[in-house]
Order: C-alpha cells, then sequence, then structure tokens
C-alpha cells in the first residue's frame, strides 16, 4: 500500500550544486510495508538547516540554523514519510559571525522581531522512480508572512531501534528565491544571489 500523500517546499529543484555531497547508506524499505502509521517527533539537537548563497557574484556563502522542530508522520516503523511538520526558528540563524547574524535577522532579511519562525508542511509525497529510498515531497512554505510551493527530495538516512523506541532520520535537498519571500536586498546590484540552496537533516524520535 503506498504511502498517504502530504508535504512541502514547488521551486525547481536544482540538484547538480549538490551532486559532491555524501550520499546516505539508508536500509532499504521492505517490498510488503507495515501501513501502521507512527509520530517521530524531531529532536532539535539532531537537526539542522544549513544553507548557502553566492556572495558578491564570486564565493558560496553558508550558514544554518541550529533550531528545528516539528514532527515527521511515517510507516513503514519509521522507513517510509507520510507527512512532514517543521519549524524553524529565525533567532536560531548562525553564520559564524555574531555581527552578521545581527544583520540577517534585521528588516532587509529575515526581520526576527516580527517573524519568529519559518514553517514547512508537506502536501504530497511521491516516490522518486528507481529509488527505494528517495521521495519527491512537495508542499508549504512560510516565511516572512509569505506562503509559496516548494517541492524537495527527500532521502532516508536511516532507522534504527525497537519495538519500544525508534529513531528515523531524513535529509532534504531543495532551493528558494529569497525574492519570492520578498527578501530582494542586494539582489539587483549583484551582492547577494538570490537563489538560496538548502541541506536540511531531520532526526525523529518514537517512543511506544
Amino acid at each position: 500500500m503506498s504511502p498517504k500523500h502530504y508535504l512541502s517546499l514547488a521551486l525547481c529543484l536544482p540538484l547538480g550544486a549538490f551532486a559532491l555531497l555524501p550520499s546516505f547508506a539508508a536500509a532499504p524499505v521492505p517490498a510488503t510495508q507495515d501501513t501502521e502509521e507512527m509520530t517521530f517527533v524531531l529532536d532539535p539537537v539532531h537537526c539542522m538547516a544549513n544553507f548557502r548563497v553566492q556572495h558578491m557574484g564570486a564565493g558560496m556563502f553558508w550558514g544554518r540554523f541550529n533550531d528545528v522542530t516539528g514532527k515527521v508522520v511515517a510507516a513503514d516503523e519509521g522507513g517510509v514519510p507520510v507527512s512532514f511538520d517543521v519549524s524553524i526558528a529565525v533567532d536560531s540563524i548562525d553564520t559564524g559571525t555574531e555581527k552578521l547574524d545581527r544583520t540577517l535577522m534585521g528588516p532587509n532579511f529575515f526581520d526576527g522581531k516580527e517573524f519568529k519562525t519559518i514553517s514547512f508542511k508537506s502536501e504530497t509525497i511521491t516516490p522518486v522512480p528507481g529509488e527505494k529510498t528517495k521521495w519527491t515531497v512537495t508542499g508549504d512554505v512560510s516565511m516572512l508572512g509569505i506562503t509559496k510551493p516548494v517541492s524537495a527530495v527527500v532521502e532516508l538516512t536511516g532507522v534504527n531501534g525497537n519495538s519500544v523506541m525508534r529513531k528515523a532520520g531524513y535529509e532534504a535537498i531543495f532551493s528558494v528565491k529569497r525574492s519570492d519571500f520578498g527578501m530582494s536586498w542586494g539582489v539587483e546590484n549583484g551582492a547577494l544571489g538570490d537563489q538560496v540552496d538548502l541541506v536540511v537533516g531531520l532526526e525523529g524520535d518514537w517512543s511506544a
């Protein structure tokens, strides 16, 4: 029985930029799947949202958000995603430079005083043809008071545990345009790229 459909972040998904990222050896999903749903609560200690954007038409600048919460509903003991509901605390942004973090929290960027979170809720989840542990997930991303559809490729990175406690991990790769959410500073003069590439790592816990 195929998984229920939910999910989101429908922008184009240029995966070529991530071709050099390491792949994860997730256990193959059995042909016969257990359709009982389990809710995995995300562990903020082991979840993060990494992003990169081009700076001054030159280097690719990386940063991340450290506070990622929410839940993943999955079947097959955590091996098949059914829905994602993820929230990112804007004030957890971490570029490694405190001054830059304060700038990005300002009104030209994430406007952290007005908008506290970035959220994603899935709408549909579709298996990637020929892949047992990858899905195309579409859904809605809400940022700066604007909600847009997004599409991501999500990979199962692993499931571990027993009938009492289990962990499940997923990784999402996708891209968004800042200007779609009203964050247009630096786009016209090339000071900062419009396209932002993201790698979001999720690890959730389930207990009986």
